[in-house]
């Protein structure tokens, strides 16, 4: 069982990461109108946490913005 047990968490921390990593910052930077993919390869070569402070300190983009002010 020491075995299974050694993968599961194996798999949850791969998992964690892959979130951390890769789906959290680029869904954000998507949501604010940014390049994901960039914003996932500034993660990897910085940190998240670095590049989600900054998604949420620049905000959306202005075309966003407008687009989103048009629709109310």
């Amino acid at each position: 069982m020491d075995g299974m047990a050694a993968g599961v968490g194996a798999l949850l921390a791969l998992a964690f990461g892959f979130v951390l990593y890769i789906w959290l910052p680029a869904s954000m930077a998507a949501h604010r109108g940014r390049s994901s993919l960039g914003w996932v390869i500034l993660t990897l070569i910085f940190s998240p946490f670095i590049t989600i402070i900054a998604l949420l300190v620049l905000g959306p983009t202005v075309e966003k913005t407008l687009a989103r002010m048009q629709r109310k």
